[in-house]
């Protein structure tokens, strides 16, 4: 007889949620604590929140060359791979950017011209030397961000330990990057809503999967609005610029660390552009959530959604 174990705890600035099948309490005890240990050992290498962290180390150091953790390369290799296949919307060197938009939604205010230049200049991988596992950063004020990506590593590789433990039946859920296992017993999958585009919206479909990870990205809870435009938290690298467009995407795939970045990814490109570069993605499914444009006589947007699937199969 398998039981249900739920385990939760606020963890880098949201909340985790584990929860797993065991045929016995020691079991699922194991299991969880081996995947909160490498969490724990993981956090204080990627979070670009903590001064104290090994990103943030490497930030402060412009003009040296520093030896890295595996960690930190493997990340930072997914971040350039992302890179690649997004053709630069994914970009992990705009972190000077995305601080200067996240104080804008702090004050209200959007920043001057002369202020989003000099932050988009001191942005781009050619700033960044990599040898291996030593990295320089050449540019004064580049920042590297690994946000988008590293909840979905950190997971992954929690989840690794967990399975090496013997786990099976699971669902791992940090703010909202999610990846799930077997599922319950007697079920055919885990059930998982998908978000709609505002706050208090209700979900805009329910699905059922396992052996899977998914991870959505949107404004709905981060943005800014001046004159009656919404600008998003999300920037298009290419522009320097946030979306004003209100929509999200959902990303479905075998690796949460992929799914994280290809959320990211095709909510910043949209329907059109998305479309053009999926097939190169290693993800099995995006849904892509946007108002449709109303028509002079229709004073409400509607939100609908676009499904894209992959033609090939991913092993699930």
């Amino acid at each position: 007889m398998m039981d249900r174990f739920e385990y939760s705890t606020p963890t880098m600035g949201t909340v985790l949620k584990l929860v797993v099948y065991a045929d016995a309490q020691a079991s699922a005890e194991r299991w969880i604590d081996a995947g909160l240990s490498e969490i724990e050992r993981l956090m204080p290498i990627l979070n670009n929140y903590s001064p104290q962290s090994e990103i943030s180390r490497l930030n402060a150091r412009c003009g040296q060359a520093i030896e890295i953790s595996e960690d930190l390369s493997q990340v930072l290799q997914h971040a350039s791979r992302w890179h690649e296949l997004s053709e630069g919307v994914f970009d992990i060197t705009c972190g000077a950017l995305f601080e200067l938009w996240k104080e804008a939604r702090r004050t209200k205010r959007l920043p001057n011209d002369i202020d989003r230049k000099a932050a988009l200049d001191r942005c781009g991988w050619k700033h960044v030397e990599r040898d291996n596992r030593q990295v320089t950063v050449h540019r004064p004020g580049l920042i590297l961000d690994v946000s988008g990506l590293a909840t979905g590593y950190i997971i992954d590789a929690a989840i690794e330990k967990m399975i090496l433990a013997g786990c099976d039946s699971f669902l791992m859920d940090i703010g909202g990057d999610i990846r799930l296992g077997a599922p319950p017993p007697n079920k055919a999958g885990w059930k998982v809503d998908v978000a709609g585009l505002e706050k208090d919206s209700l979900p805009i479909m329910q699905l059922s999967l396992a052996n899977c990870s998914l991870t959505t990205s949107g404004d709905r809870n981060q943005s800014l609005s001046v004159d009656g435009k919404s600008y998003s938290h999300l920037l298009n690298p290419r522009t320097g610029e946030p979306l004003t467009s209100h929509q999200s995407c959902t990303a479905i795939g075998i690796k949460t660390v992929d799914a994280d970045a290809a959320a990211t990814t095709l909510s910043i490109l949209g329907r059109t552009q998305s479309a053009k570069i999926f097939d190169n993605l290693p993800i099995e499914q995006a849904i892509l959530l946007f108002l449709e444009p109303r028509a002079d006589s229709d004073p409400i947007s509607t939100p609908i959604f676009s499904r894209l699937t992959a033609d090939r199969d991913l092993g699930f």
